[in-house]
């Protein structure tokens, strides 16, 4: 399995499309905090406001199964079957690496919104606090768990084009369309809204429901995948 990570790191660092991703999300943010947020905010608030933001989750997503579907595509997930490595550690080292993509992914809109702020107006200390640090680890953990989703749907599917589109489709709908028409508080605890709040209660409960879908999912992903006929 080292060998395995091994190997995925060196795709992912080669992968053009990330880079590509990351532009687009560090200049959606930088020009979010530089053009739109109003001056009286310190960073702090600035950093609340694009922790728990999904506008862009499903470009994470696509960022995701397009990596994976490659894979299938290229037929080297069949490849690596067929010369003995196990079911569980092919998608494991692939979840794996989209969910640290992801969480970079993720951090790089983040930081871009506080530094585009910063550049405008100001940048101050107030984002330095345990209280962020812990919300920051329960939001990471909200990633991985909607990348775990991403990658039961691309083994589901094993097809890199319909694993994209699917993907795309409904991390759109369940992060960006969904979230406007539902404001039950159990919604806004799942890795499709992302934790909104940084109060203790809020937190635990996301990170519970996180592990929750990532046990889930990875789970799902194995029944299924360890089913999958490969030729």
């Amino acid at each position: 399995m080292r060998k395995q990570l091994i190997i995925e790191k060196y795709k992912a660092e080669r992968f053009a499309i990330m880079y590509l991703a990351a532009v687009v999300l560090a200049a959606a943010g930088f020009f979010l905090g530089f053009l739109k947020l109003p001056q009286n905010l310190d960073t702090s608030t600035v950093f609340s406001f694009s922790i728990c933001d999904t506008s862009f989750i499903f470009i994470i997503s696509l960022v995701t199964a397009w990596f994976v579907g490659n894979d299938f595509l290229n037929r080297t997930i069949q490849n690596e079957i067929k010369i003995g490595y196990s079911r569980v550690s092919v998608f494991l080292v692939r979840a794996i690496t989209c969910e640290i993509m992801a969480i970079l992914l993720h951090l790089t809109y983040v930081f871009a919104t506080v530094i585009g702020f910063a550049v405008k107006y100001r940048f101050d200390s107030s984002i330095f606090s345990t209280t962020n640090f812990v919300w920051l680890l329960v939001i990471m953990s909200q990633i991985c768990a909607n990348i775990c989703i991403v990658m039961f749907i691309v083994f589901a599917l094993k097809k890199a084009t319909l694993g994209i589109a699917v993907t795309v489709i409904f991390n759109f709908v369940s992060c960006n369309i969904l979230r406007n028409f539902i404001s039950d508080s159990f919604f806004r605890l799942t890795c499709f809204s992302l934790a909104q709040t940084s109060d203790s209660k809020t937190l635990a409960l996301s990170e519970t429901l996180a592990v929750a879908v990532i046990a889930i999912s990875l789970t799902a992903t194995h029944i299924v995948f360890r089913k999958a006929e490969i030729k």
